[in-house]
């Protein structure tokens, strides 16, 4: 296939690397404008850890277990993907760039701001850093008056303020070596909070204010958009897989029955638990059973959600800056929207309308019923990242393939770029630490 061209019969492909699971769907715009899923595929992640590649045979495998099942439920060949990155070494920052103009009587056009866009792109970096995206801001005109579109405009003096979203080298390079020795290519790599907002939100939600929050296995990513833009980025190296190990470790059982014990019977918010339906854990090899209370279950649950997920994100979005523009509220999305009462402990705590993210409007109310689940955010979000590319921005080139030194993120001509400060280091708490004495008491009990 030339490397020009997109997947067969306008088909494109989105692949969501997780770590609980690895998502392709693939589908094309139809004549009204919405999106149809043809085919999708779904297979266990378990080369993944903390939304980082730790296990590149492993990823290779389900990357292509899922693209084949992909390929066999829509009858089409894959050759390409847009593919999700996240991962704790995901970074941003903010730079601005300066735009001189000879003289104001004409208007500023669409290719002074592009430009001004890609000398952003060519910044130096730290070593072992790559830019994965650089999203516009806002624009300074004559340094008297802002705007978020200056084209038409006349001024002498252009800044554009932008924000740089960052990636380790190694971990990029990692996800493309997974993708192509599964016999693919890739068109571009996106930030999975920004594709999951692309799925799940609104035009109107994202002008007014808003914040996704896309609590994966391994990753809580989360993403303010303003004025229709995204305009601050955070990825938590804390997902739902850390509950599941938690209840397994606090009731000395499996992750995959802890896994189901968490869905069956957890909820968040404590109060909201049956204080009297007392669970029985059976237990292999002629032991006891164990036997917790669902009130318990809830208690081991909120310690970790509340703490590391929750008040992390109150802190982000109260140290953004944005927090006074958020009109449209916090969307959930991400397999962990799906634990019960979340949507009333994060509205309760951060004292904002919450609402749960599913595919929005732009998608077919014909597409498969297991896709229309938070879970799938990213994946979707992937399609609909390449459908706008491919057929509203025909001219953009696709990403190269090649993971040899000056292949795949190669050509950029090189400036000084501003430092970045390190990310600050979410703390992994003992979870024995945290509990109420009566849990306690209760492990002394069960061992």
């Amino acid at each position: 296939m030339d490397n020009n061209s997109s997947n067969n019969n306008g088909m494109v492909v989105g692949l969501d690397i997780g770590t609980t699971k690895i998502a392709t769907v693939i589908g094309f715009r139809n004549e009204n404008g919405q999106i149809e899923v043809v085919g999708y595929g779904k297979n266990e992640s378990s080369g993944v850890e903390f939304g980082e590649i730790k296990n590149l045979v492993k990823t290779t495998e389900g990357i292509s277990l899922s693209k084949d099942i992909a390929a066999q439920r829509s009858n089409q060949d894959i050759e390409w993907v847009y593919a999700g990155i996240a991962g704790h070494h995901i970074k941003t920052s903010k730079y601005n760039h300066i735009l001189y103009r000879h003289g104001n009587e004409n208007p500023i056009t669409k290719e002074e701001i592009e430009q001004l866009k890609k000398d952003v792109a060519d910044v130096t970096l730290p070593p072992g850093e790559e830019i994965i995206d650089v999203i516009p801001q806002r624009y300074q005109i004559d340094r008297s008056r802002e705007t978020i579109d200056p084209v038409g405009e006349l001024g002498n003096e252009v800044i554009g303020l932008y924000q740089i979203i960052t990636g380790n080298e190694r971990e990029i390079k990692k996800i493309v070596k997974c993708v192509n020795d599964a016999g693919l290519g890739i068109r571009d790599i996106v930030l999975e909070p920004i594709a999951s907002g692309l799925a799940c939100l609104s035009d109107k939600e994202k002008s007014e204010g808003v914040v996704l929050v896309d609590i994966g296995g391994g990753t809580t990513d989360m993403v303010i958009f303003v004025d229709g833009s995204p305009v601050f980025t955070k990825v938590i190296p804390i997902g739902g897989n850390i509950i599941t190990k938690d209840i397994a470790q606090v009731c000395r059982i499996s992750e995959d029955v802890a896994e189901q014990l968490k869905i069956r019977y957890g909820t968040c918010v404590v109060e909201k638990s049956n204080s009297s339906n007392i669970i029985t854990i059976p237990r292999p090899y002629g032991q006891d059973p164990i036997q917790i209370s669902e009130y318990h279950l809830a208690q081991i649950i909120n310690c970790r959600v509340q703490e590391e997920i929750v008040n992390v994100v109150k802190n982000e979005i109260d140290n953004s800056g944005y927090k006074d523009r958020l009109y449209a509220g916090l969307v959930l999305t991400g397999g962990g929207a799906n634990l019960r009462n979340i949507k009333e402990l994060c509205q309760f705590s951060m004292q904002l309308p919450t609402r749960i993210g599913v595919p929005d409007s732009s998608f077919a109310h014909n597409i498969p019923t297991e896709l229309k689940h938070p879970m799938y955010a990213t994946a979707l979000g992937l399609l609909k990242f390449g459908l706008n590319v491919e057929y509203k921005e025909p001219d953009q080139e696709p990403v190269e393939e090649s993971t040899e030194k000056g292949g795949f993120f190669s050509g950029r001509k090189k400036a000084k770029a501003p430092k970045e400060p390190k990310a600050p280091k979410v703390p992994r708490t003992n979870i024995f630490e945290k509990i109420p004495n009566y849990l306690k008491d209760l492990l002394e009990r069960i061992s």
